[in-house]
């Protein structure tokens, strides 16, 4: 990052996510509204609050000047006067840095004296006569007129600048922490009086939600920052173990960032880990090894301790009882089951609170900690409270650590295959499909090679109408205690009549364990369906089973016999890219064969020309679906211009764009996804806006570009970034020219 000088920021090459949250701060701090909406950004420990508000901070001290960036941490004080010259010194020397041009005010220590003396060698007699008050009332003992002087610092410099100053306040749920106990709520009070003024604006990072208790703040905007989401976190260890030499298997490391909740500190202190060890990331074994050693003796555990920071053992009894409790517990339960006072339990709860680790709310205490946090304070009580080895309490969080890893694994799967059965039902609306796609049986008999072979009297290639589907749920709630694979309930109408004899209700099961669906999953499917079809009032009710592995003959001829479709995942795969248009069931049914959906995925690295790289992809991929070379350049130039979109909109110089090739019976769909901010809708609109206009075309012209070398074009919003779509399809020779007229 330019200027990294200003304040400590970790390498870009280590930095991952967070770009959208980034930019949307940006934009609200740098807009033309004034005050600019104020932010509060909250999230558990080391989630990257700190590391978005210094990339704020860098950004808007070098890239704008619509407003003043002041960044201040808060940390403890013994003092109020102590808290009160900090904070003022820090607002001072960031305005004469940001005004000078001059970045070392920002990272040196100056004194309060020297900060006066610079702002009357600067004309800035006003902004001097606030340190000469500071100056006044420590001489005379005042601590009141400090620390109001100080907090309103911000407010007078707005005023007698005329350029707002914009406050970037981090671990602001620690303000009430600043000084004494008694005197420290003075801080949190003057400091709300200050932020409320309408002249300013800021944005804060705090550990939960609670600072916004009451509207004390007024109008804010909440902004949640959770762990990684599993595609970056993976991402993030993928790169990391390629840097640091660690060899590694991808869905082991998939495993790590679910497991340890997609915390970059975390994920970063593991991979350092195995790095410095010279250990890999291979198998549960290796990942359970190093998780507890790193959660032991490693820096996870020791930046744990440290921030952690337990007062007592009974602060440790405490905590450890609210980590273990399903539900939140009262107060008075803690009492009674500790023996402590009032005031006893109150002080505890104001420790474990101010570090982030409980929720206390009108008497309820909840545990506000993670996983790992979790499996820290379960090994710290173990230790000194019960007395037990670190080698007995090691050994007990690795077999849980592996036979959650191990559940995990299969679990994934399972969720992946329903989530994707659902969202196929969901998109029923009234299409044809071919009935072979809901007989697998009938659909294997002649799936040879990669390849259906449709019959030459087409009899049994057949279509049906499927439902308008208006809504879908599990039927958790209606199953309690019930075994088997979920099971998805759809209702929707049939021949778009919305009328009791239309209704119609799907009742869908999914297996994806790795053996397939046997006779008594059939039976238990069964039984369970007339159960639930007391639930509903429809006329009909179609049942349909989905089996990762298939189906055993056995379970076949019952599912025949009782009228039950069956669909395998090469099946699944066909009915959705089916459904994606009006024109796709008729493509499939003119089609002389169906051929299973094949994805290839590429990352582009930033770097100087790798967009080249996915144009030689997508020839290679082209070539072999059997599109000509007219088609073949027109996704190539598509294509390039798309990842040089998306690598522009990321704006970050190591950000990557991932691709995804779909290749299926009719059609080649490619997702281009950067992991920055979303794509610029305006600039898809833009050119045509300016056609209209009599004007020169400005901005929207790759848009304009992908639009005409491609079928389909859209963008979708993703968490963390933007996807463009690219679609061509298919046409056999005289048939026409990919999707065009002849």
């Amino acid at each position: 990052m330019k200027h990294r000088a200003l304040f400590a920021t970790c390498p870009d090459g280590e930095f991952f996510g967070r770009v959208s949250e980034i930019d949307s701060i940006l934009r609200r701090a740098s807009s033309e509204r004034r005050p600019a909406p104020s932010i509060l950004l909250f999230g558990g420990r080391w989630t990257g609050k700190t590391e978005v508000l210094r990339r704020v901070f860098h950004n808007l001290f070098w890239g704008q000047a619509r407003c003043v960036p002041v960044y201040y941490q808060f940390k403890g004080y013994g003092t109020v006067e102590d808290f009160s010259e900090d904070y003022l010194k820090e607002v001072l020397k960031q305005y004469l840095a940001f005004r000078m041009r001059e970045p070392k005010f920002v990272r040196d220590g100056i004194s309060l004296d020297k900060i006066e003396k610079l702002l009357v060698d600067n004309d800035m007699y006003g902004l001097a006569d606030i340190a000469a008050l500071h100056r006044e009332a420590r001489k005379s003992g005042d601590a009141s007129a400090a620390l109001k002087n100080a907090m309103h610092a911000p407010l007078a410099i707005t005023r007698l600048s005329g350029i707002p100053v914009y406050m970037i306040l981090d671990d602001i749920d620690l303000a009430e922490y600043q000084g004494p106990l008694g005197r420290s709520t003075a801080v949190a009070r003057e400091l709300i009086s200050s932020l409320s003024s309408s002249d300013f604006s800021f944005v804060a990072a705090a550990s939960s939600r609670r600072v916004l208790e009451g509207g004390v703040f007024g109008s804010i905007e909440a902004m949640e920052l959770n762990g990684l989401d599993e595609d970056l976190s993976s991402s993030m260890m993928i790169d990391l173990c390629r840097q640091y030499g660690v060899d590694a298997d991808t869905e082991m490391l998939k495993l790590a960032a679910f497991r340890l909740d997609g915390n970059p500190m975390y994920l970063k202190s593991l991979v350092w880990a195995a790095a410095k060890s010279g250990l890999k990331l291979k198998s549960l074994k290796d990942f359970a090894d190093l998780y507890t050693q790193e959660l032991f003796d490693g820096n996870i555990g020791f930046a744990l301790r440290a921030a952690m920071g337990l007062k007592s053992i009974n602060d440790l009894r405490v905590l450890h009882a609210c980590s273990g409790a399903l539900f939140p517990v009262s107060d008075e339960d803690l009492m009674e089951r500790f023996r402590f006072s009032a005031p006893e339990m109150r002080e505890i709860l104001n420790s474990l609170s101010g570090a982030g680790l409980v929720e206390v709310n009108l008497g309820s205490v909840r545990w506000a900690g993670d996983s790992t946090v979790k499996d820290f304070v379960y090994f710290i009580y173990e230790t000194r409270v019960k007395g037990r080895s670190s080698d007995e309490v090691r050994t007990y969080l690795a077999r849980e650590v592996l036979k959650q890893g191990f559940d995990f694994k299969g679990s994934r799967i399972s969720v992946s295959l329903f989530n994707e059965a659902s969202g196929i039902v969901r998109s029923f609306n009234n299409q044809k499909i071919l009935k072979v796609l809901f007989r697998n049986q009938a659909f294997n008999s002649k799936f040879k090679n990669g390849a259906y072979k449709v019959s030459a009297d087409r009899k049994e290639d057949e279509e049906f109408d499927l439902p308008q589907v208006v809504g879908s749920f599990d039927t958790m709630r209606l199953e309690s205690g019930e075994a088997g694979p979920p099971i998805l309930v759809a209702h929707g109408f049939q021949n778009g009549r919305y009328d009791a004899g239309s209704e119609v209700v799907w009742i869908v099961s999914v297996k994806d364990s790795p053996s397939p669906v046997n006779l008594g999953d059939v039976e238990n499917f069964l039984r369970r369906s007339m159960i639930l079809r007391e639930n509903f009032r429809a006329a009909r009710l179609v049942r349909w089973m989905i089996g990762r592995d298939g189906f055993t003959a056995e379970a076949q001829k019952k599912m025949d016999s009782e009228g039950v479709y069956s669909s395998d995942p090469v099946q699944l795969r066909i009915i959705k890219e089916g459904l994606g248009d009006v024109d796709g069931a008729s493509r499939l049914r003119t089609a002389e064969k169906i051929v299973p959906v094949k994805e290839f995925e590429v990352v582009l690295p930033s770097a100087t020309k790798a967009e080249l790289v996915a144009a030689r992809a997508v020839e290679e991929i082209g070539t072999e679906m059997g599109f000509d070379e007219v088609a073949i350049g027109q996704m190539k130039a598509a294509l390039v211009e798309a990842c040089i979109n998306g690598f522009e909109h990321s704006r970050n110089r190591t950000a990557r764009v991932f691709l995804r090739f779909v290749s299926s019976v009719d059609r080649l769909t490619i997702y281009v996804q950067n992991t920055g901010v979303d794509f610029d809708a305006a600039a898809a609109s833009g050119a045509s806006r300016d056609a209209e206009a009599g004007l020169p075309r400005k901005r929207g012209w790759g848009f304009e570009l992908m639009r005409g070398l491609m079928d389909e074009v859209r963008m979708e919003k993703v968490r963390g970034g933007a996807k463009i779509v690219l679609v061509k399809y298919l046409v056999k020779k005289g048939d026409g020219r990919n999707g065009q007229e002849v």
